[in-house]
């Protein structure tokens, strides 16, 4: 292993075993002169010359002074061990050498594509195709392009040495910091030699564009073209041909060989026809020629870089000319609806070289447009109610705010909060995401500063912003509008919502604000239920706040807030709400009466005299337990044995291997992880078994239930995500009526089938995550009460003492009780191994404050910095990498000082007080094995998965030479708890023997198998005709893939790459917002399935099996509409509908089928009932 410290003239060799370093001494090692006189007073070493010579350079090689590192033995001998489990295909990269660069877009010119140049840079480029990404370097001006290859659409290449990229997204520009040197000589042979820089400090800047005429028009021409001169190109085997049939075979994206055309712009400039474009728009909007909503997506043709501004100028004026005579004839309707113009985001392509030119032009637009909105009226009997605002639900367009560009996606559904309830014309609030051009977050990064994006960034006009949304990168925005008579800027708004005059702090400020961007799906309007607000007082002793954020609600006023809430959420006794300027908990008291809520000084946090209790969560359920490393490393150093987290994993080893052995136990695993609850999988799949089916053969099945099965497995190994099956976790609350001692507990919740027994008296580990802090994990003594007590009437919360010296919930990472969810643990063979260390006590860190009020440029501000600086991550991975190397763990005291700095970096969004990277302990290159980034995964066909190569680090730790934003480090085989547990795990022989399912091919489709068995199922009813609700079930079709489709693009962290079906699942942040959207559209189309109209004009039993038989055989026809050609991603690719209809017609079978039964049954003296007809709603 090579060691070179940056502007050192001298490093370091580390040879794993003596002999190796004796037998390269003995060849390499510098020859000593005899001549010792020759040594003169200021010589530390005697004078020598060298025995290696590298590329010209002498150098001296010497047995050091100094011990090897022991982590630098573990690091050489793991990776060692891995390359000989791991076969490391070394491919031969060349450096090209391109002429020029320029930067423009694809048209058509006679049916034939054709590059149009709109910025153009003539000096000479050096390209290289990197492992995962492009990267072009300016030499002149020492800029480099980098475009990952993810974003390429397409490689079009010639023979001449012409190359073009189309992309999804705009290209990083890294350009030198304004005081970084210019490498030198010495620095670029380290570089060659691929020897490691320790100390590398920020040296580029991440830039709008390569300079201001390339800024003009980068955030809407995404085609990069570059020219490799003839004497390169023109043999047979040159390094270009030689590097095209490598991308090529390579197959990361597609590469053709295409004799494309190139024009320099000669008539207006891509940038004059856009501001001419945005001035059209605005007079539109000005004489209210367009609705809204058509304004914005034309804009978003263009700012998503869709089409030419001149195109859509042209389409906009004929819309005009369209909805002008749709007005003069007295239409009620509008000749383009929003759902019908968001289609053409589906339908329009990149221009590629087999593409279809009339999408790009204004004719064939209207014309796909009229045809879209056809079917869009034919499905919107179906789909009327499913995407209309409702007092839950508003529709909001989302722009996305990347470093180059700014682009309008939707509308969407976005759940309500207090801004959207106050003003009913939601048009003129839009959501704002800010992330890096590939949709992911802007990371802190030690080497490339970000200072010019954040910059742009804070010319957004703010509006506010969630805590959540805050740590998510996202803000509402608001246009200036009239409500009521009266002038509403962002200012005015947020002056609505109560008093923050007196906070002078940003981030304080920001956080009050933010109260009111909460979501809250559900409100109740406390006059007209009549409930009455009392203040009562806090619980306090000794300085300590026992009701810290938590209050009451008397039973009568729960029960309004149980009428509003689906039947689903059952009768919760604790909710999480937002009520004026308090925030917190409200638990059921039963000795209130009245319809009462009781709010607490602590809960206040600004005044307001807003009337609506706004509810964001309740306890409705319980959550599973499951450990992470953090938890884990601190219970291992408070005396937790080792084989009690190896057993539980193990023990989930096993459960997932089995999983896909019976479908008995698939069926089982997708209940527990609620996957298609609303369409019942797990039912769907048992009854096809019975049918004699192997739902296996199917490929999209196959392909959810892997899927799934592969994200458990690689939180298992990755995360060390390990369910406890004795644990739990809930919200916490307070015991009112003092029942419970200090230092107890009253752990409750609703067992179901899913969750062990609640835990009887006796000890219980409690935590709160993230835990750092050793003292972060207590032991309490959880107390049952007894029957009749009011306590026992709680459900899914755990309840904490309100006596004792301090609350409980503080010393758990400093937790409270306004909204916090616990974790415990009462597994016998754990809680009784474990020792407890004092909790931590950190004092109060005042705001930083201004000596004037706070502005809206301020909280601008703030935003900007907080993405800019936000630490936690790298704080919680530091201390990670620590805990496993000190002797001490999490005890050791720069483990304790990183627990203080995650807590100040955790307060940071409310104090606005940042933690320096200065101040973290250094933790050197060495990372423990467990945090080696895993093999990566990738699906094919929206189906197929694979699992690429395990990581292997190559020697000199260049896992990614094309990623220079982050630092490179070296993996040592971990011995503790955490590397023994993520060694245990082999992802890839579990995933290669019994995850992943091999189905021999042959025979009849599974589809064909099903339909053929159900239409058995069918005529044992009795003769059902299904050919007259095609129609219908057409409709029924394409309104559930046009919503479905929708939801993925609207869910994908970069819209140009909607999520598959079975991916959604594998999306952490925004799965929530999948699931339950998912859920609701498929509930909705099987109640249109199975609550049909009648043509006769009367129902029968057989409508509804009638409508689910006709969608399962509309699901299953091959043929495609024309109207819907396959291009960018489109509704017509899902494969889910099929699965929802043949569940439905399957449910409404079972229905029938026991009506018969109970027929049968009568007609021997069995009862009533007849054939079709069974009392009780159908399920």
């Amino acid at each position: 292993m090579v060691e070179k410290t940056k502007n050192k003239n001298f490093g370091h060799i580390t040879f794993l075993h003596r002999a190796d370093s004796d037998r390269f001494l003995l060849h390499h090692g510098e020859e000593v002169f005899p001549q010792t006189q020759l040594l003169q007073p200021d010589h530390r070493y005697p004078p020598s010359r060298p025995r290696l010579t590298i590329m010209g350079m002498s150098v001296f090689c010497r047995l050091s002074n100094r011990e090897p590192n022991e982590f630098a033995l573990r690091t050489i001998q793991h990776n060692a061990s891995q390359r000989n489990q791991t076969e490391v295909l070394q491919e031969t990269v060349k450096n090209l050498e391109a002429t020029e660069l320029s930067c423009g877009y694809h048209t058509f010119k006679d049916r034939k594509l054709t590059f149009i140049a709109e910025w153009t840079a003539n000096e000479r480029c050096h390209v290289k195709f990197a492992k995962r990404s492009l990267l072009i370097h300016l030499t002149g001006r020492d800029v480099q392009l980098r475009i990952p290859f993810q974003s390429i659409i397409e490689l079009l290449w010639w023979h001449d040495g012409a190359v073009a990229v189309t992309l999804s997204y705009a290209p990083t520009v890294l350009a030198p910091a304004p005081d970084s040197p210019r490498v030198d000589d010495i620095a670029k042979l380290i570089s060659i030699l691929g020897i490691r820089n320790s100390e590398q400090t920020a040296g580029r800047t991440k830039q709008v564009a390569i300079d201001q005429d390339h800024q003009r028009i980068s955030a809407f021409c995404l085609v990069y073209y570059f020219q490799i001169p003839n004497f390169i190109t023109r043999h047979s085997n040159s390094d270009f041909q030689n590097e095209m049939s490598r991308m090529s075979s390579r197959q990361l994206f597609p590469v053709t060989r295409y004799h494309l055309g190139f024009e320099h712009a000669r008539q207006v400039r891509f940038n004059d026809a856009a501001v001419t474009l945005q001035s059209e728009l605005a007079e539109y909007n000005r004489r209210d020629s367009l609705p809204f909503y058509i304004l914005v997506l034309l804009h978003a043709l263009l700012a998503n870089g869709y089409l030419h501004p001149a195109t859509v100028s042209a389409l906009a004026s004929r819309l005009v000319t369209l909805f002008a005579t749709a007005r003069k004839a007295g239409s009620d309707q509008p000749p383009v609806s929003v759902d019908a113009f968001r289609n053409l985001f589906d339908w329009i392509d990149w221009p590629l070289p087999e593409g279809d030119p009339s999408m790009f032009e204004v004719d064939g637009i209207m014309e796909y447009l009229e045809q879209a909105e056809q079917l869009v009226r034919e499905g919107y009997a179906v789909r009327k109610n499913q995407f209309d605002e409702s007092p839950n639900r508003a529709r909001i367009f989302r722009a996305v705010v990347t470093p180059t560009r700014i682009m309008f996606h939707g509308p969407e559904l976005e759940p309500m909060n207090r801004i959207l309830r106050k003003f009913s014309d939601h048009s003129y609030f839009i959501r704002a995401q800010f992330c890096d051009e590939d949709g992911q977050d802007l990371f802190f990064s030690q080497k490339i500063s970000f200072d010019s994006i954040f910059d742009r960034f804070k010319s957004v006009l703010f509006l506010g912003f969630s805590h959540s949304s805050l740590r998510a990168h996202s803000a509402w925005l608001s246009a200036s509008f009239v409500h009521q008579g009266q002038l509403h800027i962002p200012e005015y708004i947020v002056t609505g919502l109560g008093d923050f005059d007196s906070i002078q702090s940003p981030a304080r400020r920001a956080a009050r604000i933010g109260q009111a961007f909460s979501e809250t799906p559900y409100a109740v309007d406390l006059d007209e239920n009549t409930i009455e607000v009392l203040e009562i007082p806090d619980v306090e002793r000794d300085g300590r706040v026992f009701t810290d954020g938590a209050g009451k609600i008397s039973p009568g006023a729960a029960e309004a807030i149980h009428n509003i809430i689906p039947e689903s959420k059952g009768y919760p006794t604790c909710f999480q709400i937002r009520w004026a300027g308090a925030k917190g908990m409200l638990a059921v008291d039963p000795r209130l009466t009245s319809n009462i809520i009781c709010i607490r000084p602590s809960m206040v946090k600004f005044e307001s005299n807003d009337r609506q209790l706004e509810i964001c969560d309740m306890g409705s359920k319980p959550i599973p337990m499951v450990l992470n490393r953090q938890l884990i490393k601190i219970m291992e150093d408070m005396g937790a044995p080792g084989e009690w987290f190896l057993e539980l994993q193990s023990r989930e080893i096993r459960r997932l291997r089995g999983i896909t052995a019976l479908v008995y136990n698939t069926a089982s695993f997708l209940r527990a992880q609620t996957i298609g609850e609303s369409i019942q999988l797990h039912k769907f799949l048992l009854q096809t078994e019975a049918m004699g089916l192997d739902y296996r053969q199917d490929s999209f099945l196959r392909g959810v239930v892997e899927a799934v099965l592969l994200r458990e497995l690689r939180l298992l190994k990755h995360k060390a995500r390990i369910p406890v099956r004795k644990g739990i976790t809930l919200f916490g609350i307070p015991d009112e009526t003092g029942y419970l001692k200090e230092g107890e507990g009253y752990v409750t919740f609703d067992k179901g089938d899913r969750h062990s027994e609640p835990p009887g008296s006796g000890p219980v580990i409690v935590t709160r995550l993230p835990a750092l802090h050793p003292g972060d994990v207590q032991v309490a003594y959880n107390r049952v009460p007894p029957d009749g007590h009011p306590l026992v009437r709680h459900r899914n919360c755990v309840l904490f003492s309100m006596w004792g010296r301090r609350d409980l919930p503080s010393q758990l990472s400093g937790g409270d009780l306004d909204g916090d969810v616990f974790h415990i643990i009462w597994d016998p063979d754990v809680v009784g191994t474990v020792r407890t260390f004092s909790p931590a006590d950190y004092p109060r860190v005042p705001p930083s404050e201004l000596d004037r009020p706070v502005t809206s440029a301020d909280l601008a501000t703030f935003f900007c910095e907080f993405m800019r600086v936000d630490l936690l991550g790298p704080i919680a991975i530091r201390h990670m990498i620590l805990a496993d190397q000190r002797p001490d763990g999490t005890l050791d005291p720069n483990c304790i000082k990183l627990a203080e700095l995650h807590s100040s970096a955790v307060d940071f969004s409310k104090t606005g007080r940042p933690v320096e990277l200065s101040a973290l302990p250094r933790s050197g290159k060495w990372r423990p094995d467990f945090l080696a980034p895993g093999p990566q995964i990738t699906i094919y066909n929206r189906s197929d998965i694979e699992m690429m190569g395990q990581h292997v680090a190559d020697q000199n730790g260049e896992d990614d030479e094309d990623n220079k934003e982050g630092p490179r480090y070296r993996y040592y085989r971990s011995d503790k708890i955490l590397g023994q547990l993520y060694r245990a795990v082999d992802e890839q022989k579990i995933w290669a023997e019994d995850i992943r399912m091999v189905v021999q091919a042959g025979g009849s489709s599974f589809w064909d198998q099903l339909l053929e068995a159900l239409d058995q199922r069918v005529s044992a009813i009795g003769p059902v005709e299904w050919q007259h609700r095609s129609a219908e079930a057409h409709r029924i079709r394409y309104a559930y893939e046009e919503d479905i489709h929708g939801v993925m693009i609207d869910c994908a962290e970069h819209p140009h790459q909607p999520l598959k079906e079975l991916e959604t699942r594998r999306q952490r942040d925004r799965s929530v917002k999948l699931k339950d959207e998912f859920e609701r559209i498929t509930t909705y189309i099987t109640r249109e399935m199975r609550s049909p109209t009648s043509d006769s004009g009367y129902t029968s039993e057989l409508d509804a099996l009638e409508l689910c038989l006709a969608c399962l055989h509309v699901a299953c026809q091959k043929e495609r509409r024309e109207l819907r050609p396959r291009h960018r991603s489109s509704a017509q690719d899902l494969e889910s509908f099929k699965i929802v209809a043949a569940a439905a017609l399957m449910r409404e079978l079972s229905v029938l089928e026991r009506g018969t039964a109970a027929g049968q049954a009568y007609a021997y003296g069995g009862g009533g009932g007849y054939v079709g007809v069974e009392g009780g709603p159908r399920k």
